[in-house]
Formats: structure tokens, C-alpha cells, sequence
């Protein structure tokens, strides 16, 4: 279970800080974005999606060894994040045009981010109640 706690700590941090960095510096945030994104995709994208299966798929491997609650949680917000890493890589031009949309409309962006950070603090206590 050590796996699981480790996990739901360092998916649920990234996902609290980056609600409060969009609402406390969203211009910095939006150039963060525009550079990380450029009109091609870089090759780091491919290899972040390469590692991001691996992980999936022993989390996948580690659930079904000890099934729990709480891993199934884990286990399904580590799936839904490799949804989005495959889809990046994918289908980069249209993931690229979904983030500059996004960073476009503020509220949007605050809702997004904001929702994502409620999940990732709950992603967290889950950590520690694991």
C-alpha cells in the first residue's frame, strides 16, 4: 500500500498547486503553457507518454495485487492522467488548440484548474488514509 500513498501524494500535489498557481499567477501560467506547447510537438512528449504507460500499467499490476478502495481510486485518476498524456501525444496539434482555448477564457481556466485542485486534495487525504 506504500506504492498507493506515494502515488496519490504525487499525482494530488502537482494537481492543488497548479488550481493555486492558475488563480494567484494565471499571465505566468499562460506564458508557461504557450512555451511548453509550441507549434510542434516536442519530443519529450512522446517519451513522458512512454513512462506514463509503464506507470499505468503497474499501477494497474498493483491494484490487482491488492485490491482496494483506495487503490481503485488511485488507480483510476493514474489511468484518467495517462488519458490525457495519450491524447497529447496523439493528437498534438488538437490537444495544443484545446490548452490555448482554455487559457483564453479565464473563467474557464478557473473552473478547470479549480476542480482539478478540489481532486487533487482529495487525491491527498486519500494518501494519508490509505
Amino acid at each position: 500500500m506504500i506504492y498507493f500513498k506515494v502515488c496519490s501524494i504525487v499525482l494530488g500535489v502537482p494537481m492543488i498547486l497548479g488550481g493555486l498557481g492558475v488563480v494567484l499567477f494565471p499571465r505566468q501560467v499562460r506564458e508557461w503553457v504557450e512555451k511548453l506547447y509550441p507549434e510542434e510537438r516536442p519530443g519529450w512528449i512522446v517519451s513522458a507518454s512512454a513512462v506514463a504507460l509503464v506507470l499505468t500499467a503497474w499501477t494497474w499490476y498493483q491494484f490487482l495485487m491488492r485490491a482496494s478502495m483506495g487503490a481503485f481510486v488511485v488507480t483510476l485518476v493514474v489511468s484518467l492522467t495517462m488519458t490525457k498524456i495519450a491524447l497529447a501525444a496523439l493528437f498534438y496539434k488538437k490537444f495544443r488548440a484545446v490548452a490555448q482555448t482554455l487559457m483564453a477564457e479565464p473563467l474557464a481556466l478557473r473552473v478547470v484548474t479549480m476542480s482539478s485542485a478540489a481532486v487533487g486534495v482529495a487525491v491527498v487525504m486519500l494518501g494519508f488514509l490509505i
